[in-house]
């Protein structure tokens, strides 16, 4: 295959590749514009392409949705460039806008099943805890990101029995913009159902909710409310998540301290130390040449005394003065002026 493709990278670079191999195209949702397949590049660099087909290029939904993932990939990266890329996130490598089949490019997902493939969605309950944790670990990220995913569910969150991976951010928009009508109930919250008020991240709270109650009992939750939780455990987890409201609902934070999971932001939310190496190794190497690496500190000089003119309190301030010395003792000292000696303090006669 002599096929070369050309695309920005995430860090904004263009390349222009040969592709050696496409995989085949996953079987599509319905109705969807995108097709996806594996490439592997002549470098030996293996993505995921998810391509536009050529009769979707000119409806907006369709060119909103490929931009809207784009841009959340590349925020995400940005947010997370000087730690360590969260697992719990696809990762975007590349894309291409101005072509026939505009497209973009994605590291290969983890080796997991979103929770639609899974026989049922049901897990035990020691995987349950393990699920909980890492899903709101990966909401707490993505508040970090200022970013909504608005669309978590079963067909957009994978798992492998560890950790969550949420992909598809076709949807995912930025905190604070105005909400949009998307998705259906009782997978979003009334708010994003009904397109009213702005963009919050307790949003995906709400549609996080309904995934804890679909792996906990195999089978997805019905209604527009919250759905029958059964067990003590379950109800505190979810107390207010289903709240009316965003601003009523709990935040990712909150939700992990029920679960006594810890918060990411205390290890991925510092920023890495670039000169933390350099650092490291000039202090060994002061280590190493010993009390020989400082210079040799100077003497202390004596400080001089200070000489202050003060008046005489015997004197009334009209008399002699006294020269004030660092030992805090004063010495008489005649004033200038005629004096006893006639003009200028010498006796008459005496040489100019």
């Amino acid at each position: 295959m002599n096929e070369t493709l050309s695309f920005v990278d995430s860090a904004g670079m263009p390349e222009r590749v040969r592709v050696l191999e496409y995989g085949v195209d996953d079987q599509p949702t319905s109705g969807s514009g995108f097709r996806t397949r594996t490439l592997r590049l002549e470098d030996g660099r293996l993505f995921l392409q998810r391509r536009l087909l050529p009769a979707y290029t000119t409806r907006a939904e369709s060119i909103d949705a490929l931009e809207a993932e784009i841009r959340a990939g590349l925020t995400l990266i940005r947010t997370f460039q000087e730690v360590s890329y969260p697992p719990e996130f696809t990762r975007l490598a590349g894309y291409a806008i101005e072509v026939e089949q505009p497209f973009l490019l994605l590291d290969p997902p983890r080796d997991a099943r979103t929770l639609a493939e899974r026989a049922g969605g049901l897990m035990l309950s020691a995987e349950q805890k393990k699920f909980e944790s890492s899903l709101f670990r990966a909401l707490r990220l993505l508040e970090r990101a200022g970013l909504v995913h608005r669309s978590i569910g079963p067909a957009t969150v994978r798992w492998d029995g560890a950790r969550v991976q949420l992909t598809d951010f076709s949807t995912a928009d930025r905190v604070g913009r105005p909400r949009q009508r998307i998705g259906s109930q009782p997978w979003v919250s009334p708010e994003q159902h009904a397109g009213t008020g702005n963009n919050d991240h307790r949003d995906d709270i709400w549609s996080a909710g309904q995934l804890v109650y679909f792996v906990a009992h195999s089978r997805e939750p019905t209604g527009n409310r919250m759905p029958p939780i059964a067990g003590p455990v379950r109800d505190d987890l979810l107390k207010d998540v289903f709240a009316e409201r965003a601003d009523q609902r709990p935040d990712a934070r909150t939700m992990l301290r029920r679960i006594a999971a810890s918060d990411p932001w205390d290890a991925l939310g510092r920023p890495s130390d670039p000169l933390l190496e350099g650092r490291r190794r000039f202090v060994e190497l002061l280590a190493d040449k010993g009390p020989s690496a400082w210079p040799a500190a100077p003497p202390a000089e004596e400080p001089e005394p200070t000489q202050t003119a003060v008046p005489d309190p015997g004197t009334g301030g009209s008399g002699e003065v006294k020269e004030q010395y660092g030992s805090g003792w004063g010495r008489r000292r005649p004033r200038p002026g005629p004096g006893r000696w006639g003009t200028s303090g010498r006796r008459t006669g005496e040489g100019r």
